[in-house]
Formats: C-alpha cells, sequence, structure tokens
C-alpha cells in the first residue's frame, strides 16, 4: 500500500506535508519537496507579540512552500481568553481569505466559533479540522458547511463512519508520519473499507484540499 501524500497534519520534522508554529517557521529550511502548513497555535495566543507574529505570518504566505494556514482555532483549555483567540483568529483567516490559501483548524469545544466565522468569512478555499474527535452531530454540522476532518489516531467511532467520504482526511499529528499505516487501518476497519481504497481516497481528498488555494500542489 502506499502511504505517500496521505498525511494531513504532522509535526515530525520528515514529513512531506509539515505542520510548524510560526517560532518554528522562523528560520526553518524545508527539505527538498517538503511543503509546509504554518499559522499562531491557539496555545501560543497568551504571550505572543501581535504584531511579530503577523510579520511573520506575512512573509510565511509568500513562501512557495506553505501552502496552508494552520493550525489555528479556538482552544479555551490552554493559551489567551477565548475572545483574544477569536480576535486572533479573525485576523488569520482574513490573510487566508486574502491569500486564497486554505485553513487548517484546532478546535476544541468552541465549534460554534469556528462555524460562525466560518458563515462570516465564507472562504474560497478549503477549510480543515485536525484531530477531529467530536460527536456525529458536530460532524453533521461540519459536513453541512463543507469543512474536512481530519482523523488521526484516537477518535470518535461513530462519528468516524458518517463523515462524507469527499470531507475525509487521515493525519498522524505528533507521531512520525509512518505511522499513518495504523490510522488507516484503524478508520478503514471502522469505515468497512479495504485499507487501499481508504489511502487512495484520503490522499485524493488531500490533494483537493491543498489545491483549494491559489497556489498548485
Amino acid at each position: 500500500m502506499n502511504i505517500k501524500d496521505i498525511d494531513s497534519h504532522c509535526h515530525d520534522r520528515s514529513a512531506g506535508l509539515l505542520t510548524l508554529t510560526l517560532d518554528e517557521y522562523r528560520g526553518y529550511e524545508s527539505a527538498p519537496g517538503q511543503k509546509l502548513v504554518v499559522g499562531l497555535h491557539p496555545w501560543d495566543t497568551l504571550e505572543c507579540d501581535m504584531y511579530e507574529a503577523f510579520d511573520i505570518l506575512s512573509d510565511a504566505i509568500t513562501d512557495p512552500n506553505v501552502v496552508a494556514i494552520g493550525e489555528i482555532g479556538i482552544d479555551p483549555l490552554h493559551g489567551a481568553s477565548v475572545e483574544r483567540q477569536e480576535q486572533l483568529l479573525r485576523y488569520q483567516l482574513q490573510v487566508a481569505a486574502d491569500a486564497r490559501m486554505p485553513v487548517v483548524f484546532h478546535i476544541v469545544r468552541r465549534y460554534d466559533i469556528l462555524l460562525k466565522l466560518h458563515a462570516e468569512f465564507r472562504p474560497v478555499s478549503a477549510s480543515a479540522v485536525h484531530g477531529f474527535r467530536a460527536k456525529p452531530e458536530v460532524a453533521a454540522q461540519l459536513a453541512d458547511a463543507g469543512i474536512y476532518m481530519s482523523i488521526g489516531p484516537k477518535f470518535n467511532a461513530e462519528t468516524v463512519k458518517m463523515i462524507p467520504r469527499e470531507l475525509l482526511l487521515l493525519e498522524t499529528d505528533e507521531l512520525p508520519e509512518s505511522e499513518i499505516r495504523n490510522v488507516i487501518a484503524a478508520v478503514a476497519d471502522v469505515r468497512g473499507m479495504r485499507q487501499g481504497a481508504l489511502a487512495d481516497l484520503a490522499r485524493e481528498n488531500l490533494r483537493r484540499f491543498l489545491n483549494s488555494g491559489a497556489k498548485s500542489v
């Protein structure tokens, strides 16, 4: 089974598609062929210098290796107040809209804010929620909004069964990219699919997600 170009969200520095915080991105040199997802993580909102952060983000979106903005979002358990996080998220969504770049969200509990802002900004490029583990009812709301859901090593099986085929992504998150094989096996079992068929589906969905923006990947 070919596992290349499937992992939609990975912090393993050897990953083909690598997610970095703004601090990690500063001074980072991409490996040949490596693509990056860069953004102000909600955990970093408490102590960040907003002007410095958005200077880095402004530089990042001009980098041909940066293909999406993320992970950005709302996490009431970490970082600044929810109100402050929403303010910073709005700014990043405007940057993404202006640059026509897809967005990867980190959302804990506050899917109401995500859906509100998604409806407000009506992005031309695609959006995805990484590490999605919410209930089926939330998945139905995201599906109605056309938001991709990325499934990692930990997931809600009932939710995974009902995610529309065209909105399903797979990820390893903090694990080595090679662990995507185990994610494929687990999700394929829950959805009653062949592993190879799921791998092909996830690869095509990720390609479509990344190519929804102004940059061809």
